[in-house]
């Protein structure tokens, strides 16, 4: 075979292996990264959609109220999370179980959870390792009975305010922007 016959198979098992290795390199990048997070059990969670729907619905049935509340973030490895849980008419949902299934939004593959205790009427606490600022996502689960109520509640958690609900997500249309033509979806 002439050096000219070798060039072009060459090229081809060269591009190939730059490709190949290339592609390995950038998985390893991907998955070595702390901020991305695959959801768990999402095909369960996907083949469920029904009953997933079905909570939805019954969430809005019961019209329970969280108002979550968490303290400027000290120095210390956990901090008190507060769940004030109403019932639709106002009163105080007593004798429940609280669980909390917390996790930073910047690095959403680490997650604390804690069931939180009843301290006064319908107020649970619980001492959680939030030590991050920034915000972070809370799964709430209250059961009471027969009654089960779920919902999502994101807080934005500082070192130097109390953390506050934060009800807008990134890329939603803000409704005042909007009215006076700024801004995104204007």
């Amino acid at each position: 075979m002439t050096m000219r016959e070798k060039v072009w198979p060459t090229l081809v098992v060269g591009a190939l292996t730059v490709f190949a290795g290339g592609t390995i390199l950038l998985a390893r990048i991907a998955a070595s990264d702390p901020h991305a997070s695959v959801e768990p059990d999402y095909y369960r969670k996907a083949v469920a959609w029904d009953s997933t729907m079905a909570q939805e619905r019954r969430n809005v049935a019961l019209g329970w109220q969280l108002t979550p509340a968490l303290p400027a973030l000290g120095a210390g490895r956990t901090a008190p999370l507060t769940f004030d849980v109403r019932d639709a008419h106002g009163a105080p949902v007593t004798g429940a179980s609280v669980h909390v299934e917390a996790m930073a939004v910047a690095q959403a593959d680490s997650t604390v959870s804690a069931t939180l205790g009843e301290t006064d009427a319908g107020r649970y606490v619980a001492q959680v390792p939030i030590r991050r600022a920034g915000l972070w996502e809370l799964r709430v689960s209250v059961v009471k009975g027969a009654d089960k109520f779920t919902a999502d509640v994101r807080l934005d958690a500082a070192r130097d305010v109390a953390a506050r609900a934060v009800d807008a997500r990134p890329g939603d249309v803000d409704p005042a922007r909007l009215r006076a033509g700024t801004g995104p979806g204007a």
